[in-house]
Order: C-alpha cells, then structure tokens, then sequence
C-alpha cells in the first residue's frame, strides 16, 4: 500500500450518482431481457462493495480490487455501451492512494482489453481507437488528480489531529500543574501546620491532665477542637494525595481523539503518581507510537502498557506499546523518534524497538529517584 487513507470525508452522495448514472446506462443498452435481468446482482454487488471501501478503505484492498475488477468484466458482457468505463474511472479514483501508477495503468489497460475482445463482433471489425485513447487518459489523469487529492486530505486531517492532541496536551500540563501545586500545598500542610496541631494537642492533653477543676472543661474542648482540625488537615492531605488520575485522563483523551485507531492502555496506580515532567514524556512516547501507526500501518488496535518498579534509592519506569499488524523488519527511524530519543536522553533512559513473535515492541525506559513519585 502506497498511502493509507486517513481523512474522514464523506464521498456516499457522489459514489451513489456514480453509480447509478452508469447502471442506468447499462441496463438501457443490454444485450437482451435476460442480460438485464443478469445486471440486477451484478450492480447490487458493486454498489455494497463501493460502500465497503468508503466504509474501510484500507482493508484488504487487493482483494476488494481484484472483485470489483471481475464485477466490471461481468457487467461488460450484459451491455454493450461503452459508458461502463466510467466504473473505471471511479476504480482508478478509489484505489489510487493504495496503488501505484505502474499497477494502475496495467488495471486500465487490462479492463479496455477486455472491453475491446469481447465487444469485438459488434463493430463488424472497426475499432475505436479514439475511444480507448480517451478512456485511457481520462482515467490515468483521474488516477493523479484523486491521488492529490486524498494527501491534500489527509494532511488536512493530519493536522486537525495534531492540534486536538496538542490542545489535549496542554489541559493536560495545566491540569497536571495545578495537581503538583495543590500537592506541594498538602505537604506543606501536612509538615508545618499538621506537626504544629499535633504538638498544639498534646500540649492540651497535658494541661488538661495538670490544670485545676475549673479550667479542665475549657481545656477539654480546646484538645477536641484541635484533634478535630488535626484530622480534617489529614483528610485534605490524603485527598490531594490521592488524587492522581491526570496522567490516564489525559491519555484517554488523546485516544478518544483518534477515530480509526483504537486505544488500550494498561497503567499502574504508581504510574499515575509520576511527575510533570515524566509524565509529560510518556505523553509524547504514546502521541509518537499513535502517529507512526496511523501513518505506516494498516493496524486499526494498539496497546499501551505502563508501569513502575519502585525501590528505596528510586525505579524505572517501562512503557510498552505495540500495535496488531506483523511486522518482520525493524521500520527506518524518522524526525519523530529521533526527537523521541533526545526526549529521553534527557532523563538518562532508553528507547528500545524489536521484533518478537512478528510484532514491533516499542519499549520506553526511564530511571528516577525516589522524590519523582508523590509519597
């Protein structure tokens, strides 16, 4: 396959026109009653395949090719007008970002031959050269215009996505800023305030025990009210703490962006807990490996597995990503991985890509201390 299609325009109204003008066509012009009654199947069959390829268009194309070629020879020999070739021309628009222009004018010619040999007899030895000729040009010119225009689409498409994924990245950081101020807010709670009130109350409960009767009620309430203050300042501590969903909200958000793929992620709660700076470069691995699959693969599912080993000097933290196409040879790296592989060489890490059991591991390491995760 040369492109992959990846716009999402909607091209059912004109394939239906298409379609139709030349099945009108070829049922006014069939051989006999029986023929056109032999074109009903034949038509339908082109119509449910025409909208299969709108619907899929980069599944099993040389076998929808290969049955949409054999459907025209069909129809060829039900009628004897020379409009059909405009299922040639919808065949040559269709298939031309996923072949090139060798195959296409071996298809073109092919379909004009067999035109030509089975229609023979009818022109009682007069052959239309003109007629091919035009035909000819008219559905290569059809092959470059088409072509031209589904990469002018699907750069357009190319770029929609890159702003909704960086526009998801930024919520992301701003979100993930906030999360890191509002924790660097409960640590300070819980360090200064919480040892403060913690002090404040056992000073209480030794006044109360030493102070004399009239005092002791007053006392008693002043070493509730502060155990009660202690624990609600242990309650928001624990909130703030506990609050680390930002790194698979954004994830999710980035994956519910992108249509013709879909997304698994697998993540740990420890993962979750990285800070904005890890988590910001796990963000761009998993953007890389989306955009390299929708652009070199047919693979409509890839998986994410991300977790942390932890220990007392630090961890490392290992995501895994690999999609559900085989693969047999390592791809060529481009501008993104190599941007991708001074990412992380910042942090001292690694970018590993291998084939295991004819599927491409995409393997990002990166080493941290301890102070990285949130206690």
């Amino acid at each position: 396959m040369d492109v992959a299609i990846r716009h999402t325009t909607d091209w059912r109204f004109s394939t239906l026109a298409s379609w139709l003008g030349v099945t009108i066509a070829c049922a006014y012009y069939s051989n006999n009653h029986s023929d056109l009654l032999l074109q009903i199947p034949v038509s339908g069959a082109i119509l449910a395949l025409l909208f299969y390829v709108l619907k899929a268009p980069n599944s099993y194309v040389n076998f929808v090719a290969a049955a949409y070629f054999l459907l025209i020879a069909i129809l060829m020999q039900l009628t004897s007008t020379s409009l059909i070739f405009i299922h040639l021309v919808m065949f040559s628009a269709i298939f031309s970002p996923h072949f090139s222009l060798p195959k296409a004018i071996f298809a073109i010619i092919a379909t004009i031959l067999t035109y030509s040999l089975t229609h023979y007899e009818a022109w009682q030895g007069n052959t239309p050269w003109v007629m091919f000729i035009v035909w000819f040009f008219f559905c290569t010119m059809n092959w470059f215009v088409s072509r031209r225009i589904v990469e002018s689409l699907n750069m357009h498409y190319q770029s929609r996505q890159n702003y909704k994924e960086l526009k998801a990245t930024q919520q992301m950081m701003g979100a993930l800023h906030a999360s890191q101020e509002r924790l660097h807010i409960s640590r300070e709670l819980h360090d200064a305030l919480g040892h403060k009130l913690t002090a404040l109350s056992i000073n209480l409960d030794f006044a109360k025990r030493t102070a004399p009767a009239d005092m002791e009620e007053t006392l008693l309430n002043c070493h509730q009210l502060s155990q009660e203050v202690l624990e609600e300042v242990r309650a928001i501590v624990s909130a703030q703490r506990n609050d680390n969903t930002l790194l698979k909200q954004a994830l999710e958000g980035i994956f519910a962006l992108t249509p013709q793929l879909r997304c698994h992620l697998s993540i740990t709660s420890t993962a979750e807990q990285l800070s904005q700076e890890y988590a910001l470069c796990v963000i761009r691995f998993c953007q890389e490996m989306i955009s390299n699959t929708l652009k070199h693969t047919k693979a409509n599912e890839i998986t994410f597995d991300i977790q942390v080993k932890t220990s007392d000097e630090g961890g490392i933290l290992k995501a895994l990503a690999f999609h559900n196409q085989r693969e047999n040879m390592l791809p060529r790296p481009g501008n993104g991985l190599t941007g991708l592989n001074e990412r992380v060489a910042h942090f001292k890490g690694q970018y590993i890509q291998e084939i295991h059991d004819e599927r491409l591991l995409n393997t990002l390491l990166l080493p941290f201390e301890k102070e990285v995760i949130g206690d």
